[in-house]
């Protein structure tokens, strides 16, 4: 397979730099034009479900049975189609530590570049697939390792089609306003924040807010639960920890349980008062640091290897669920937790997208490898559709895999639009070194 040019945008003079990735070079700055427009379809509109609150208000006059059902109507300008789109890809490389006095060092990638390096290949394999099936895209990579005030500042963004951002937190809202500014649209790869970003129909969150989570967490419990002793652990002295477990609270599917004080590890004899010591128990442990996670599961484990828990935790936790301390639990100890994605490498897809990465880079394929692949695949499929302004269009996620992304406008009691939002959210069950997803 040849080697797919990028354009890479650098603050620094452009340098031709080739990194070495499980025994292959990666080029990371050339210019990258696919093929010939692809023929647009029509898509079918996805009817508005029915709101709750309209349902439990079956007394009400129509006329306002109606109002609480209809959302305000976003106003957006007309999408924009052309014979080809730009796309800018801004994710951090540290591409100025990869190159001193112009010579590339090869022996020494740092740790932190690792993801954005991974997502890039992902995307760049993307655009060699799309290439292949006629699609008209250039796509632009941005080393934002130093921030992005500078690229946003400067003219570089201007001509852009669409943003798809594998940014830290802190660079959420400054690109958000950018997007916004220039009605174009803005995709977060990455982080699960929101910015407290109201009002920007040009924003759209790919990885769920925690809230949203811990929602979906509740949920599932409530699904799950028959007569289980049901523990929460309640960790006031971190404030994600804190808004987790407010979250859970705040969803109305958790009833009748213990809280147990966990801003410093319970004793035995604590937990011992809370559980079933015989038989099975539902645990929920909103401690979003895997680490102190960790050390409360070892405990369970210790204190108590006669006792069976079904353990709920948090989406950071995917970090340990293969730690040997965690395999080490057997069938004693399961643990849940939500997740974005899933990327099953044994599907049609899964194993033409790993071939490809093994015949590119001469190594496996990773998570992030398959977020870059998938979501450049899809966005590029809606952009020559539907134009620059796709966002009604997300219901056609054809194009989308591996994940069934379910992207929805997030409104609040009062009818005030913020974003929009993947809300769509797989369990995954690790139990004995296997893992279950639904």
């Amino acid at each position: 397979m040849g080697v797919i040019p990028i354009s890479i945008n650098l603050k620094c003079n452009a340098k031709l730099v080739y990194r070495k990735v499980l025994g292959c070079f990666l080029s990371l700055s050339l210019v990258a034009a696919t093929g010939v427009q692809a023929q647009s379809r029509k898509s079918v509109r996805k009817t508005e479900k029915e709101s709750a609150a309209a349902k439990r208000n079956a007394s009400a006059e129509p006329a306002k049975t109606e109002k609480k059902r209809r959302k305000k109507r976003l106003d957006l300008p007309d999408s924009r189609q052309r014979d080809r789109y730009r796309i800018d890809v801004l994710v951090p490389l540290y591409l100025d530590e990869l190159v001193k006095e112009n010579k590339v060092q090869k022996s020494h990638i740092p740790e932190k570049a690792m993801a954005g390096l991974y997502f890039y290949e992902g995307v760049r394999l993307a655009v060699d697939t799309l290439a292949s099936m006629g699609y008209s895209t250039d796509i632009f990579v941005h080393d934002i390792a130093e921030g992005s005030a500078a690229l946003l500042n400067e003219d570089s963004l201007g001509k852009t089609d669409l943003i798809i951002g594998f940014v830290p937190t802190n660079e959420v809202a400054p690109v958000a306003k950018f997007a916004q500014e220039h009605t174009v649209n803005f995709v977060s790869a990455f982080s699960p924040s929101d910015a407290g970003i109201s009002n920007n129909p040009y924003f759209f969150l790919i990885n769920p807010t925690l809230e949203h989570n811990c929602e979906a967490l509740a949920k599932a419990i409530a699904k799950r639960r028959s007569k289980e002793f049901m523990v929460v652990y309640k960790r006031q002295s971190q404030n994600l920890d804190s808004a987790a477990f407010s979250f859970l609270l705040d969803s109305g599917h958790l009833k009748n349980f213990a809280e147990l004080s966990a801003t410093t590890p319970p004793d035995s004899a604590a937990i011992a008062s809370a559980i079933d010591l015989s038989g099975s128990n539902m645990i929920v442990m909103p401690v979003m640091d895997p680490g102190y996670a960790l050390s409360l599961l070892s405990d369970l484990h210790h204190y108590f290897p006669e006792a069976r828990f079904e353990v709920f935790g948090m989406p950071t936790w995917k970090s340990i669920v293969n730690d040997r301390r965690v395999l080490a639990f057997g069938d004693h100890i399961a643990i849940n937790i939500t997740q974005p994605y899933y990327f099953d490498p044994t599907v049609s897809a899964g194993s033409m997208l790993s071939e490809r990465y093994r015949q590119t880079y001469s190594g496996k394929a990773g998570e992030l490898t398959y977020r870059g692949f998938e979501l450049s695949y899809w966005m590029v499929d809606l952009l020559n559709k539907y134009g620059t302004l796709f966002n009604e269009k997300t219901g056609d996620n054809g194009m989308a895999i591996f994940t069934k992304f379910d992207i929805k406008p997030k409104w609040d009691a009062d009818n005030n639009f913020y974003y929009f939002e993947n809300t769509n959210l797989y369990l995954y069950r690790y139990v004995s070194g296997s893992v279950l997803v639904e």
